[in-house]
């Protein structure tokens, strides 16, 4: 079926979600590279106004609009668990690739894989089974995000399948040092300023077993920092032998608040996030809450998580 919805199409839309990483990125990188050979017009769509620039590495970042077409007739997202990710109000078909639990099954059609380690090796697979040819780029997209998502394989779930595909992708042209470089050794100084400033004011409470982090527009513009460079002091904080849950609750620019959470698996993190329409993963998920003011959402959820942990 995503075959025939691709050859009646005119204008396809690739859509990463809002402030993406590389596993949303590489995803839709790689099917631009595929869909190039069809002749067919692509636009490669992202709603963020910029994207993080250690990310810029992936192939056709540069191709990058936060435009969306009105010509558009399909829709592909990548790695968007809810509708909301698209961040556009798009109501034609769409094809949705995804490895979320919490995935909406928003699309026409719903590829989705709960057992995958990324969604690009939800794509990765979808080639593979159409006997779709992996060239250079895609492989380098691709590897992109799968170690991205499985923090440098350092996951404990990683498989012998992923180790695997990894292999495979480098065999096909993915460049290791350069994905490495790019997603792990090209910290800014704005960011290493930011995450100094969360972890001196990071707040342990319920016995230490949650790490709490509040972060607002004045630090990011004293830092220079965006918010994406928070999401790696949560990952460092689940570390912590004593710590079970970090969480994150950010002022967003545009208004609302985000939340990020990280757990070490005894707190649901996806099931946490769908209170506040969100979701993710077990171990770490995110969402957005516009009608909340902080002191609230802070309350609610410590309150939330104090359940889960007794």
């Amino acid at each position: 079926m995503p075959f025939s919805l691709i050859d009646k199409s005119n204008h396809i839309v690739l859509i990463a979600h809002e402030n993406p990483d590389a596993d949303s990125l590489g995803s839709a990188s790689a099917f631009y590279s595929y869909l190039l050979r069809t002749q067919k017009k692509v636009t490669f769509y992202c709603s963020s106004p910029t994207i993080a620039a250690h990310l810029v590495f992936i192939p056709w970042s540069e191709k990058i609009s936060n435009r969306f077409p009105s010509d558009a007739d399909l829709a592909i997202s990548f790695d968007c668990g809810s509708f909301s990710r698209l961040g556009v109000d798009y109501s034609g078909e769409l094809i949705n690739f995804d490895h979320h639990i919490s995935n909406e099954q928003y699309g026409t059609l719903n590829c989705i894989d709960t057992a995958a380690m990324s969604t690009t090796q939800v794509v990765y697979d979808w080639f593979i089974g159409q006997d779709i040819k992996i060239n250079a780029k895609m492989a380098n997209a691709l590897y992109a995000g799968l170690i991205d998502d499985t923090k440098c394989f350092r996951d404990p779930k990683c498989t012998l399948k992923i180790f695997s595909i990894a292999l495979r992708l480098l065999e096909l042209g993915a460049n290791h040092e350069q994905c490495v470089n790019g997603l792990y050794n090209s910290k800014t100084l704005a960011s290493l300023r930011l995450q100094a400033e969360m972890l001196k004011c990071m707040t342990l409470v319920l016995d230490g077993r949650l790490a709490l982090f509040e972060v607002d527009q004045e630090l990011l513009a004293s830092t220079g920092a965006s918010l994406v460079d928070c999401k790696a002091v949560l990952d460092e904080a689940i570390t912590l032998k004593i710590v079970s849950v970090a969480l994150l609750l950010a002022v967003r620019k545009r208004g609302g608040i985000s939340l990020s959470l990280r757990s070490d698996g005894v707190v649901n993190a996806s099931e946490m996030m769908q209170r506040y329409q969100g979701g993710g993963h077990h171990d770490r998920a995110g969402a957005k809450v516009m009608d909340k003011p902080l002191a609230q959402i802070r309350e609610e959820i410590i309150s939330y998580i104090k359940e889960e942990l007794e």
